[in-house]
Formats: C-alpha cells, sequence, structure tokens
C-alpha cells in the first residue's frame, strides 16, 4: 500500500532544504574569506535550487487542490457516478474521501427519489380517477391524465396555471373552494352541462408539506355519469316491471273476486269475464316469456355460449318476415326486402331472427293500413348494414335516446293495447351487442322510422 505524506511534511522538507543551501552558502563564503565571486554564486545557486524546491513543493501541493476543486465543479453540476482520485497529502486525501462519500451518498438517495417519483407517476397515469393537486391561490400543482381526459384538456399544459383559465365547470371552482376553506376533507357529486350531462363524484384533502401545515389540497375525481344513469334505469326498471305485472294482477283478482263472491246467471257474462282474465294472463306470461329470454341472451354473451355459425341474411330476413306476414296482411302493410343472395355472416340465426321479428312487428303496429316497410340490406368488406324503414307515425327525438331500455314505451296505452310487452327493443339491442353490433334509430314525426342494424362480417371466433 502506499504511503501518504502529509502537508506538514511537504512543508518541512522544503524549509529543511532551504535552510540546508543558505547554511552552505554562508560556509562557503566563511571558509574562502569573504570571497566575493564564490558569495555570489552560492548565493544565486541557493535561489536557483530554492526555487525549484519551491516549484515542486506548490505542484505537489496545488495539483490536488485543483483536482478537488473540479470535482467538486462536477458533483455540484450533478456528476455524482464518478469519484475523485485520492491524492498522497494525507489532509487532502481526507477531504476528497469524505467528498465521494457524500456524492456516493447524494447519487443513492436521488436515484431513490426518482425511482419513487416515477412509481407515484404510473400509478397516477394508470388510475381511472382523475387526480388534481392545487394550491392556496388555487393554482394547479400537477394533474395525471384521466383528470385531463375528464375535462377536456388532454392537449393543454395547465400545470402553474389557474384553475379558472383551464377548467370552466363552475360547480368544480365552487367545490374547491370550499375545501381550501377546510380542513376536513369533503365528498360530494358535481353536475356539468358543458357539453352532455356529466356527474362527477369528487373527494378532497389536504396537502400538507414537511413542516405538517396545509399548502393546498388534493382532489380525486371519478366520472360516475354512466355509473348514475344505470342506477337510475335499475330504479325505473324495477318500477316498470311491478306496474306491468300489477295491471293484469289487479285485473285478473278484480274478475276472479266478481265471479266467486256474486252469483252471475248470464253465461255470456261469465264468458267475457274468463275471456278478460285469459288475456291478462297471456299478458303476463308474454313479459315473463320476454324477461326471461332476455336475461338468457345477456348470459350466453357474458358467458361467451352464443353458437355461431356462417348463415345468409337472406334467408334469417325471409323467416322473420313470414312469421310476420299474417299481421301484415290483417293490416294491408306490404313488406319488402332488397338484399343480395349471397352475404354470409358469423351468427346466432335464432337470435338475428328475433331481433329483425322484433323490430318488423313494431313496425307494422305503427303503421297505417296500407303503408309498406322496406327492409334493404347493405354490404362492405367487414360489416354487413340491415336497415328498417317504415311510413308510420314516427318518434320524437326526446324519446329516442330511451327506446331501448327495457319497458320503456313512447305511447304506453297504445303500446299495452297492441299486446306489446316493452321489452321487445331491449332484446334487439342485446341480441345485436352480443354479436359485436350495434343498433341505430333515426325518426321524423309524421314521416316514419328507420331502424339500422350493423353487424361484423369478421370471424368472431366463437
Amino acid at each position: 500500500m502506499k504511503k501518504k505524506i502529509s502537508l506538514f511534511s511537504h512543508l518541512f522538507i522544503f524549509y529543511f532544504l532551504t535552510s540546508f543551501i543558505t547554511f552552505l552558502c554562508v560556509v562557503t563564503f566563511i571558509s574562502d574569506h569573504f570571497s566575493l565571486m564564490i558569495f555570489c554564486i552560492g548565493y544565486v545557486s541557493s535561489i536557483f535550487v530554492s526555487s525549484i524546491l519551491s516549484y515542486i513543493s506548490s505542484k505537489k501541493i496545488t495539483a490536488p487542490l485543483e483536482n478537488l476543486k473540479i470535482g467538486a465543479k462536477l458533483f455540484a453540476s450533478g456528476e455524482l457516478k464518478n469519484k475523485l482520485l485520492v491524492p498522497d497529502i494525507h489532509e487532502i486525501g481526507e477531504v476528497v474521501k469524505v467528498m465521494n462519500e457524500v456524492a456516493a451518498s447524494l447519487h443513492e438517495r436521488i436515484r431513490t427519489i426518482i425511482d419513487q417519483k416515477n412509481k407515484f407517476e404510473a400509478v397516477l397515469s394508470s388510475m381511472t380517477e382523475g387526480v388534481i393537486a392545487i394550491d392556496l391561490n388555487e393554482k394547479i400543482i400537477s394533474a395525471n391524465p384521466a383528470a385531463k381526459k375528464i375535462f377536456r384538456c388532454l392537449n393543454t399544459e395547465i400545470e402553474g396555471r389557474n384553475l379558472h383559465e383551464v377548467i370552466r365547470y363552475p360547480g368544480l371552482h365552487k367545490f374547491v373552494k370550499t375545501s381550501i376553506s377546510s380542513s376536513e376533507p369533503i365528498e360530494e357529486d358535481i353536475i356539468s352541462f358543458s357539453v352532455d350531462e356529466q356527474i362527477l363524484h369528487t373527494k378532497s384533502a389536504p396537502l400538507k408539506n414537511s413542516e405538517d401545515k396545509i399548502n393546498g389540497i388534493l382532489i380525486v375525481i371519478d366520472d360516475v355519469t354512466q355509473l348514475r344513469r344505470l342506477e337510475n334505469v335499475r330504479r325505473d326498471f324495477a318500477s316498470n316491471v311491478s306496474h306491468e305485472i300489477k295491471t293484469p294482477l289487479t285485473a285478473i283478482k278484480g274478475f276472479v273476486e266478481t265471479l266467486i263472491h256474486e252469483s252471475i246467471d248470464n253465461p255470456d257474462e261469465v264468458n267475457r269475464f274468463l275471456l278478460i282474465i285469459a288475456k291478462h294472463v297471456n299478458r303476463l306470461e308474454a313479459i315473463l316469456e320476454d324477461l326471461i329470454r332476455l336475461s338468457r341472451i345477456e348470459k350466453e354473451a357474458e358467458q361467451n355460449e352464443i353458437k355461431f355459425i356462417y348463415a345468409n341474411i337472406k334467408e334469417v330476413i325471409f323467416n322473420a318476415v313470414q312469421t310476420c306476414m299474417v299481421k301484415a296482411k290483417a293490416s294491408n302493410i306490404a313488406i319488402n326486402v332488397h338484399c343480395d343472395e349471397h352475404i354470409f355472416i358469423n351468427m346466432d340465426p335464432v337470435l338475428i331472427e328475433q331481433a329483425f321479428f322484433n323490430i318488423i312487428d313494431n313496425a307494422i303496429k305503427y303503421s297505417q293500413k296500407g303503408n309498406e316497410v322496406d327492409i334493404s340490406v347493405d354490404s362492405s368488406n367487414n360489416h354487413v348494414i340491415i336497415r328498417f324503414k317504415d311510413n308510420g307515425v314516427g318518434i320524437e327525438n326526446k324519446h329516442l335516446a330511451r327506446l331501448f331500455e327495457r319497458f320503456y314505451r313512447v305511447d304506453k296505452s297504445r303500446s299495452r293495447n297492441n299486446g306489446g310487452t316493452g321489452l321487445g327493443l331491449a332484446i334487439v339491442k342485446h341480441i345485436v351487442q352480443a354479436h359485436g353490433g350495434k343498433v341505430e334509430v333515426n325518426s321524423t314525426i309524421g314521416k316514419g322510422t328507420t331502424f339500422s342494424i350493423c353487424l361484423p362480417k369478421l370471424d368472431l371466433n366463437i
């Protein structure tokens, strides 16, 4: 191991040699009886040797100090990986060792902080909930992608800007002010109508610094629009199904009690009562059958139990039309089919026929006598679009968005009189969705309605 020399040793050697040379010069001068030339030569020689020794000693001392200065600048600029060379001078070497240890410690801490920051950002980026940090002056500290998506500012740099500049949600602004003025967590729903109705479930919590002082708030935002809508649909469904079943049950109960407790001698009257009871029983049976059918379709779709085959679309349309022909002829309604004979898609023919039947049956019910129902099929490389157009009474725009909900009716009294259960179009929607397609409706009052079913032609691998 190389032995290190202290700074004191360097200085001691330098001064010792200088003194020794000076001593030699004085001795030479005395021994030569004060010879001026000898004295001058000795004096110049001592100065020269002393200068050389001074230069060597200063280099030995200043070189490590210069390296230490360069290393300190590198550490200050963030270059903490490279270690400084430890010089032979003991005192400077100890300083360099300490600096290397400090640099290694700082490098490890910075790496840990960066790793934690990356993990934190990865968690925030993968969250479906929006997260926004806001300071006490309502300036945005940070926001994750989900928050920017919710507030439609994905391509905008919002950090460091005032909340009011980039997010124009009055409900959120009010919530932020309340949260800043309160030291407790707050939770509430915010409703916005900026584009469509949007319901945001928001939670706030105070942000604290290292001294445990509040310097802002953290807001977590969850878009619950669809969830609240589904909750409303579920409530409506429970209410509607109760009403749909209660109505025929009440009628059946009333007529049965009349037959039991009142003596009716007229056989025709008894027969009329029984026919009414039978009608309501049939209605209850139809509702239950449709509910069971709808439940089965949903279950099979979720569990991938629907059996798809490569079938001809025109044959399925023809079968559905044949089933509706008796009712169509009774109303003198013509059904026209325009479809190529060589269009095949992957489907469950029984389910698709059921969907086609429900739409055609509705078209017949709500069309005037003597009108027509046109069915056309357009085929592309990837999709098949089947359109059902009638010339009936039409549907108001306010009803179109909810038309495929269970038990939703545009004209409740007319629908019941026509024998509808209120589940036909809901069944259509679920059948089409189970096939990876979509169903749409367009309507004009007094001119008719067009239902469009778009089904994929691609192999579903089922």
